[in-house]
């Protein structure tokens, strides 16, 4: 299975929703999402996820 991340760093943009719903639609493919438009970010978290994804968009 691979193995998406997505990085959103703009909250209201609504291409966000749709990106993420029609990843997530995919066969074979696991999406995790990290927002780093949250007040505090989990960047610990967010550099695991890197390494641990076989693509990362970042919007």
């Amino acid at each position: 299975m691979r193995r998406v991340l997505l990085v959103i760093t703009h909250s209201l943009d609504p291409l966000n929703d749709v990106v993420t719903g029609v990843e997530r639609t995919l066969p074979g493919m696991e999406v995790d999402v990290v927002d780093l438009t949250v007040e505090k970010p989990d960047y610990k978290g967010l550099l695991d996820s890197i390494f641990a994804a076989d693509s990362v968009q970042v919007w």
